[in-house]
């Protein structure tokens, strides 16, 4: 499972279009708006369903965004072990 919160800012005259595009992604929750613009949003990964790394792709692709902060990221998937060794090694 991977979960994002991020911050979203959009243009302020196109804010409801922003929310309903955003809306309709898959996993995707606004929690907070302010009227300049600025969104809280979470992005979680659907089973089956978009990675959440897609559906930060397609937040950025909604028109009217003009730029997305990653804030948060939570992933219990095995295969981030893999990845990244964050094991510390004295020389």
């Amino acid at each position: 499972m991977q979960l994002c919160s991020l911050v979203v800012h959009s243009r302020p005259q196109a804010l409801d279009a922003v929310q309903v595009g955003l809306r309709a992604l898959p996993g995707v929750e606004i929690h907070a708006a302010t009227a300049d613009g600025k969104l809280v949003v979470t992005v979680e990964e659907t089973p089956g369903g978009s990675s959440a790394l897609d559906t930060l792709t397609a937040i950025r692709d909604v028109p009217g965004v003009l730029s997305t902060a990653l804030i948060y990221h939570y992933g219990d998937d095995e295969t981030l072990g893999e990845e990244v060794n964050c094991e510390s090694h004295s020389a």
